[in-house]
Order: C-alpha cells, then structure tokens, then sequence
C-alpha cells in the first residue's frame, strides 16, 4: 500500500471519528446556548414577552426582543406569550444558529359603530384597555395589540356602552344612541340667585326635562363666574354671579346634564376694550356696529382663542357640553366692515369650521361635546346665509347642531304659512325634515324651541314636532321663565 493509501485512510478515518465525537456530543449535550429575537410585524423587537417551556417561565425578552435559551437533543418546544399579541408555539428540533428569528402577530379586533337605525357613527371613541381608536366615516374601527376584556365606545353627546370581548376572531356590530337632552335655557343672573336656581332644579326633576343651558358668557360680553381666563380679566368682564364648580357638581350628582352656552363673536365687551380682536369699522375708525351688537372677528386669531380658553376653563369645571353661540360673521354687514382675513363665501365657511374643529380637538379629550347654535332658516338654504354657517359643512365638525327653529323669525309665507308665528309646530316639523334629509352622519341635532311670546300649547306643539324626530330640545325665554303648563311629567327612563 503506498503512503498516499495510507494517508488518505487515515485521514478518511479521523474525520469519520471527529464526526462520530461530534454528534455524540451534540447527543449528550444538553447545554447549548442560543439566543431567540421576537419580532413585530414590523420587524421590531418585543420586549416583555414570557417565554414558557414545559409550563415554566424560562425567560422574558429584553427591550430588544431578544432572549438567550437552551436546546436539548431531543427538542423543545418553547410558547411566547405577549400582551396584544396572538400567542405562538416554537419548536426547535435541531440544533439553531447563534440566532434564531420569530415574528408574533397583533391581535386585532375589527368592527363597526353604528346608531339604532344602523346608520354609521362617524367619530365614536372605541377603548380596550390602553388602546384605543376613532371610527371613520363608515362607522369602522380596527384596534391592533388588544387583550381581551372589556371593549368601550363613546363619543361626546352620546350614550356609552362596553362589552366583553374573548379574543376571538369575527367582526363586532356595535350600537350606541345619541343621548336625548331636553333643556332650559338658565341666564347668568337666575344661575346666581339661589332661590331662583333652586326653582329650575326643582321644575328640572318635576318634569321631562333633564339638563339645563346654563349662560358661561353671554352677548353682553359678560362672563358669570370667577374666571381666570387671561383675556376676561383684561377686558374686566368678569360678573361672578354663581360658582361654576360647586354648579356642575351638583348636578352631576342629580344627573342633570349641563350645557355651557358661550357667545363668542358677539362681545360689546372685548369688542371695544381690545379693538385690535374686532371687527373694524373702515370709515368711521372704530369698531364695527350693528345695532347694539358689536362682533369680534372670527378670522382674527386672538379672538378665536378667547372663546376657546373660556371652552377649556368650562369643560374642566365640570360642563358636560359647550355650545358656541354667534359663532358667525356679521349677518347685516355694510362695506366699511373689516376683518383680518378673507371672507369671500368658501372662506367664511372655512374660518367658522376650523374655529370648531380646533374646540373639538381641545375638548373631546376632556370628554365634552362641541355643540353651535346656528339660523333656523340655514336648515333649509343651499348656502350660508352670508354668516359662514352652511348645514353640511357645519354639521361634519359638530357633535350637536341647534339649529333656532323660532317661528317669529320666519318672514311670511315660510313653508306655506301665511303667518309662520301662528304655526309653531308646522314650522319647526318643516325646518326639521330639511334638517334630517341634509344632516351629516353622527350629528346630533337638537333645536332651539320658542319659549317666548307663546302660549304654552303652542310651546308644546313646537316641542311634539321635535319628537316626532325623536330629537332632544331646548327652550329658549332669554330671562329663563319657562312656559311650565308646557312640560310633561318626568319622561319614561325607556324613552331616553
């Protein structure tokens, strides 16, 4: 046999061995170390995740995924668990890598939001446990990263509901109703005198009324509590008549529901203190009149912030929901009006709805709903009546829309009646159907009823038109005496 035979077996023989020492190593090795990285979907490492083995914890990852684990010859089989995330069973059976990678996937939940009548809730918070999401036009959501438990949904002027959910898959039909408010319109001044307010509680829980309009800020400029809003105290329009808090408070406790209307353009306080924030008047070099009325200037920044500030103070003493009234241009306006900005007609509507969506962004988080007060007439009219405030558009940026469905203010001949002011329930029913034909999904209208100058049969007629919609109401008497003999007792719980 030559040497090269001879070392070639050799050679063929230590490899053979070198083999058999290696996997009898592996076979009786049970120590061999490697490290698992758990990834999102994204590719990102999960922290926190439990790895089990034999219903033991072996390890938790770090922040970056990643955690250092055993394997053994005969294999192992290792659960992940993770928060959010569906779980997922790893079986290493042969010796890894240094390395070895797994993606867990999120656990979702898809689902839709819709009203009684199946029609989609734009803008509904849906919660499960941190995590959380807003549904879109058509009333969708999808939560990713969710634990089962408890699913809640609300939106400001809605009533919430939850339900449990197992984990499991399928899509979920949720339903919440528009919470139906029946209201009185209480001014500053009644608010402030104790007996007076103790009256309002009394006719609010002796009848179907369940909230009250209490006046923040009305068109006189003045603002009714001690406010610390910067602007109220330049312009000294502070008029404390009641203790905001202690109000909210207590009919929280009642289950009243209390709306904060505030005036916002319409200020003959700021207007003339801080004219800089007005409307201005180019031929006479002063700020801008119309009548008694003296506006500020919705595109003028500054202006806008005051009327949000008092929202944010409000919302956070307790208010359940802010209603912006004057929230328009001038509606008689003569050529020397001037204003910071544009106001050709897409721009007025535009100053108006963004003036709404930056409350909603500052209030939804407090939980209170944006609501506006707007002309009745503006249900019915294809464009802004010249004040900014066109249906549609409104009515995408508001959770309550009241519209002032006042009788009086409709010229004659006005949906077919002679004489508009002796039809009060003809009118506000044909103001509404408008309404609901042109509505946006998710609003919630809720009308500003004619308590003044009518008799209380007449009040109620104008109150059974809304019904018939079955929309909530508020009654307006600018110095709060409500037409009692119109009311109902206490309304069924069932009904809303």
């Amino acid at each position: 046999m030559s040497w090269r035979r001879l070392w070639t077996r050799r050679l063929l023989t230590l490899l053979t061995l070198g083999w058999v020492l290696w996997m009898l190593w592996l076979i009786f090795d049970d120590d061999q170390p490697f490290t698992l990285f758990v990834l999102d979907e994204n590719g990102l490492g999960i922290g926190d995740v439990t790895v089990l083995y034999d219903g033991e914890v072996e390890k938790v990852t770090d922040l970056d995924g990643s955690a250092v684990l055993q394997w053994a010859p005969d294999g192992r089989r290792y659960v992940l668990i993770s928060p959010g995330h569906l779980q997922k069973t790893v079986t290493v059976a042969g010796p890894p890598q240094d390395s070895m990678f797994v993606h867990l996937r999120p656990r979702t939940l898809r689902g839709r939001v819709t009203d009684v009548n199946q029609v989609p809730v734009e803008g509904a918070l849906v919660s499960a446990g941190q995590v959380s999401t807003y549904t879109d036009s058509d009333g969708q959501f999808l939560l990713e990263r969710v634990e089962e438990g408890e699913v809640a949904v609300s939106r400001p002027a809605w009533i919430p509901t939850s339900y449990q959910w197992d984990g499991g898959p399928g899509d979920a039909e949720l339903t919440i109703q528009p919470l139906v408010v029946r209201a009185a319109h209480v001014s500053g001044d009644v608010a402030g005198d104790r007996l007076k307010w103790d009256a309002m509680i009394r006719l609010v829980q002796d009848s179907e009324l369940n909230g009250v309009m209490l006046d923040i800020k009305d068109e006189t400029g003045q603002v009714f509590y001690d406010s610390q809003v910067e602007m109220v105290r330049q312009v000294r329009a502070v008029n404390p008549q009641y203790d905001l808090a202690g109000l909210a408070d207590q009919l929280e406790r009642l289950d009243i529901y209390l709306i904060g209307r505030i005036v916002a353009f319409q200020d003959p306080i700021a207007s003339v203190r801080v004219p800089t924030i007005a409307v201005w008047d180019s031929y006479l070099g002063q700020p801008y009149r119309q009548g008694h009325q003296y506006f500020l200037d919705p595109t003028d920044s500054q202006a806008r912030a005051y009327a949000l500030e008092l929202a944010v103070e409000a919302c956070g003493m307790g208010v359940d929901e802010i209603q912006f009234d004057y929230i328009r241009f001038p509606d008689s306006r003569r050529p020397s009006a001037t204003f910071d900005g544009p106001i050709d007609p897409d721009s007025r509507v535009a100053t108006i709805n963004s003036f709404l969506e930056e409350a909603r962004a500052l209030l939804w988080p407090m939980g209170c709903a944006v609501a506006a007060d707007i002309f009745g007439f503006l249900t019915t009219v294809a464009d802004d009546g010249g004040i900014g405030q066109q249906w549609e558009k409104i009515t995408e940026v508001l959770d309550v829309v009241s519209p002032m469905l006042y009788p009086s203010h409709y010229d004659n001949g006005w949906y077919g009646f002679d004489r508009p002011n002796d039809h009060p329930g003809g009118v506000v029913k044909s103001a509404l159907e408008d309404a609901v034909a042109r509505m946006h999904i998710g609003v919630v209208i809720r009308p500003w009823l004619q308590d003044f100058g009518h008799r209380d049969d007449q009040v109620r007629s104008s109150i059974n038109a809304a019904e018939e919609f079955n929309l909530g109401w508020m009654l307006w008497n600018p110095v709060s005496e409500v037409s009692v003999g119109a009311l109902k007792s206490p309304a069924d719980p069932s009904g809303g």
